[in-house]
């Protein structure tokens, strides 16, 4: 199969809505201003509703609840209201089959964006950029799933690692969900940079150009793997994590800064799946 006749065979390609794009275009235009993102979600009722529950949850609740938009937007801050808004749009996008486990595929992505970022931020890469990266770096697995149903049963028997499902991806189909997740981010009008970041994660010493987002997504989801395995940042964990692949990471400083991280972005991603 070509990824041309994948992308043909879905029936309508998962699209984010306007008012979604043109918000996560002013949060990345450093003139603009909470009040002015508020009056534009309030176009959009779901985003709306959404950003009202979390504003209002036990993360967030003040000494009275928020009844606005802008004083949601206050409460929750910039960075919170990004997040909300790019992970509303994205995770809004997509159906799967019954037999995918969408919410547990949620939640799975979110992890590997919230250790992304933590990685960013002690690497002195965009720590944004990572997270959208992280959210969105198994998103080919969703339109494979959608696009290719008579495959999708062997493919889920055989599931692995990470970089070994891509490859037996790529050779039952041609390509893997790195490569379909790249070419939905190119149909998107992502960054060359997020492309990249999604495409080269099984490979990354193959990044054109030596771009260091490739590693960090395949550090973080080697990372998630891991938790996941040993349910959640224990020492046995940390003990799976020296290898190559994780050369140049502080773990110390990682699993110091993982349970806070992760609880609060596994309360956020349960609010939005």
């Amino acid at each position: 199969m070509e990824i041309e006749k994948l992308f043909a065979q879905l029936h309508t390609l998962p699209s984010i809505p306007k008012v979604a794009q043109d918000l996560i275009g002013q949060f990345d235009n450093p003139s603009s201003s909470l009040e002015a993102i508020a009056r534009n979600i309030e176009k959009d009722p779901v985003i709306s509703a959404k950003i009202l529950r979390l504003a209002n949850s036990a993360r967030f609740k003040g000494a009275r609840e928020s009844t606005s938009i802008e004083d949601a937007a206050m409460r929750l801050g910039f960075n919170t209201m990004r997040t909300l808004v790019l992970a509303s749009a994205v995770t809004g996008a997509f159906t799967a089959p019954a037999s995918f486990n969408l919410k547990g595929f949620w939640l799975k992505s979110f992890q590997v964006a919230s250790i992304a970022r933590v990685l960013a931020k002690q690497t002195g890469q965009d720590p944004e950029v990572a997270f959208t990266t992280g959210l969105m770096h198994n998103i080919g697995e969703l339109l494979i799933q959608t696009g290719a149903p008579e495959l999708v049963d062997s493919l889920n028997a055989r599931r692995s690692s990470s970089p070994a499902h891509a490859a037996h991806e790529t050779l039952h189909l041609g390509f893997g969900y790195p490569e379909v997740g790249a070419e939905l981010a190119r149909r998107w009008n992502l960054p060359k940079q997020i492309q990249d970041g999604i495409a080269y994660q099984a490979k990354p010493h193959q990044t054109p150009g030596n771009s260091p987002l490739p590693l960090l997504i395949a550090q973080a989801d080697e990372v998630s793997d891991r938790l996941q395995e040993f349910g959640g940042p224990t020492p046995e964990a940390k003990a799976q994590l020296n290898d190559a692949l994780m050369q140049g990471v502080d773990l110390e400083l990682l699993f110091d800064a993982l349970p806070a991280v992760l609880e609060a972005d596994k309360a956020f991603a349960e609010l939005l799946s």
